[in-house]
Parts: C-alpha cells; sequence; structure tokens
C-alpha cells in the first residue's frame, strides 16, 4: 500500500479520537488553553527533528508571507472550531465539519493546480454523501441545525479547516511536513501564551495539567500526531486525496459517539458509513 494511503488513515484514525478529547478539554479548560496544550507539545516535541530546517528556512525572507499565512490560517480556523465544539454538540458540529471536504478539494485544483481523473472525484463525492447519511440523524433535524448552539462557529471553522489542510499539504510539499506542523503548532503555542499572560491565567495552565492530565496529553498528542500523518500524507498523493480519506474521521468519529452514548444507529446511517468506509478502500486502492 502507497505510504500516503497509510498516513491518511492515520490522521483518520487519530482526529477520530481526538475530537472527543479535545471537546472535553476545552469545556474542562478553555479553548485558549486547549490550543496551548498542543501547540506547545508540537513545538517541543518536534523541535529536535527539525533543527537543521529551523536555520535553513526561517531566515529566508521568501518563506515568511507563506509561514505568516500558514500560522494565521491555522490559528484562526483551530479557535473557530474549538469554540465550535465548546458551545454545541457533537452531533451537530460534525457534520458541519464535513464542509472541510470540498473547500480543501476546491483549493487544491484552484491553487494547487491538482488535475485529478473524473473517477477520482466521483470517489470523493460518494465518500461525501455517506458521511453526510451517517452524521445526520433525521432529516426533520436538519431544519433545526440554524437554531443550534456553535453552528456559526463550527461552521466557520470547517472552512477553515479546509484551508488549512490545503496550506498544510502544499506547504509540506515545497518545505518539509515536520516542519509545516511544528511552525503552525509553535506560532499557535505563541499566541496562545501571549493571551494567557495578559489574562494572568498561566499559573492557572499550568495548574490544570495536574486536575486534568489524561486527556490534556492525548487530545494534544493524538491532534499532533494527526496532523503530521496528514502532513507526511500530502507529500506521497495529491492533497485532496489525502484529505479525503482522511476526513472519513468524521463518519469514524460520529459512529464511536453513538456506540460509546449507547444510542442506536438508524438504517441510513449504517448504509452512509458503509458508502464512506468503501468510498475510502476503493480510492485508497487507486491512489497505492
Amino acid at each position: 500500500m502507497n505510504l500516503g494511503v497509510l498516513f491518511a488513515f492515520g490522521a483518520l484514525f487519530g482526529w477520530a479520537v481526538g475530537d472527543f478529547l479535545i471537546q472535553r478539554t476545552v469545556r474542562a479548560t478553555s479553548i485558549i488553553k486547549s490550543l496551548f496544550y498542543i501547540g506547545f507539545v508540537g513545538a517541543i516535541g518536534i523541535l529536535p527533528f527539525v533543527i537543521n530546517d529551523i536555520r535553513t528556512i526561517l531566515p529566508d525572507p521568501a518563506n515568511w508571507p507563506l509561514l505568516f499565512i500558514l500560522a494565521a490560517i491555522v490559528i484562526l480556523a483551530a479557535l473557530a472550531n474549538f469554540q465550535g465544539l465548546k458551545q454545541g454538540k457533537l452531533s451537530v458540529v460534525l457534520p458541519l465539519n464535513g464542509v472541510e471536504l470540498p473547500v480543501t478539494i476546491v483549493l487544491s485544483w484552484w491553487l494547487g493546480h491538482e488535475r485529478l481523473g473524473w473517477h477520482y472525484y466521483g470517489l470523493m463525492g460518494v465518500v461525501a454523501i455517506g458521511i453526510a447519511l451517517t452524521l445526520i440523524s433525521s432529516f426533520g433535524h436538519l431544519k433545526k441545525i440554524r437554531l443550534e448552539k456553535g453552528v456559526f462557529y463550527a461552521l466557520l471553522g470547517a472552512v477553515g479547516l479546509g484551508a488549512t489542510s490545503f496550506v498544510v499539504g502544499f506547504m509540506s510539499q515545497s518545505m518539509t511536513p515536520l516542519f509545516t506542523i511544528w511552525f503552525s503548532h509553535t506560532s499557535a503555542a505563541l499566541v496562545c501564551l501571549i493571551i494567557l499572560m495578559r489574562q494572568k491565567e498561566l499559573k492557572n495552565t499550568v495548574s490544570q495539567i495536574w486536575r486534568h492530565p489524561h486527556i490534556i496529553f492525548w487530545q494534544s498528542f493524538l491532534d499532533n500526531a494527526s496532523w503530521i500523518f496528514f502532513a507526511f500524507a500530502s507529500t506521497f498523493i495529491p492533497i485532496s486525496v489525502a484529505t479525503t480519506i482522511s476526513e472519513c474521521y468524521i463518519a469514524v468519529g460520529a459512529v464511536l459517539g453513538l456506540l460509546i452514548n449507547k444510542e442506536r444507529l438508524k438504517g441510513h446511517q449504517y448504509l452512509g458509513a458503509a458508502i464512506s468506509f468503501l468510498g475510502v478502500i476503493l480510492l485508497s486502492a487507486m491512489a497505492s
């Protein structure tokens, strides 16, 4: 199997669990603290592997505009997404995250000049339909979604995550995957650190690590690992393909959530999960 496909599956399963933990961390601490924990773990954990990249990439002024765009998109998208997770229900927020997929595909085609065969785009559409069916608990519920809390931020975050996926993939191809994730997460950590210092919340931020060590560690580890997997995947296969495969985390996460909460899936949800998984398997086979 193609390494890019394996990395994309790594991102898929990492994000499937990671969203639950991020939501718990955000509600137990705060949005800024949760993002700071993720950024700090990435900044420290990845640093030993990117020393040479830092010496060659950062001093070059030609790279600064792209690095600024990367940092800005990652931070703003994460803040909006986390706000949606904090305010809203996963059953509402996760379906809206599906907007990320078409955004990335369009950006990959428009700015990244990716040109794939119709069968690739057809399978991407199949996966998107499957994800949508999995996440819609009832079609009557769709009429009420606009009234749910966190919808605006979840939708804004989904668009931002689509842009993030494209920018991370593009930067990973032009620079290196590890440096891309290190720089974006270090930038997020520094911005959050400044905010926490201005709010005089730094001491409380540290103390909450001892109160919620497990969820903070695992949300930080899984989010960093998932983005690293995705970044490497985009260097082996097209960004839009890597995004489609990893985007199936939404369906996996929804199914896990329903199983953990002892809720029963409806017939169309089982069908949607089967369609999305089948589409991902076929797409993975073509990409290999």
